[in-house]
């Protein structure tokens, strides 16, 4: 059994190579976190449990008219979509980098 007070054996962590990527990006940088429109303002969510956005039948828009979000997953999808709206949480399993724009 460690002693819990050992510094150096409470900072060792390993990290598989594809969760380090999760571990160090945040939810601003993902493709699917996205302005939702509504009609006097926008929010972010994240579109990943919409299924046309996550299997990548169509590309991510920087924001999606709400809607589009009504019409694919309803009313309590859409208030699930916007649960996820702090651009400074840790990213997610569905995390995809978001493209760079030119």
């Amino acid at each position: 059994m460690p002693d819990r007070r050992n510094v150096l054996w409470e900072k060792h962590r390993l990290y598989l190579p594809e969760m380090r990527l999760r571990a160090t990006h945040r939810c601003r940088e993902c493709k699917f976190f996205v302005g939702i429109k509504g009609k006097a303002e926008t929010r972010y969510g994240c579109v990943a449990n919409i299924k046309v956005y996550n299997s990548l039948e169509r590309q991510v828009p920087p924001v999606i008219p709400v809607f589009d979000v009504i019409k694919r997953i309803g009313l309590e999808g859409l208030e699930q979509t916007l649960k996820y709206n702090d651009p400074d949480a840790q990213s997610c399993g569905k995390f995809q980098l978001r493209p760079v724009e030119e």
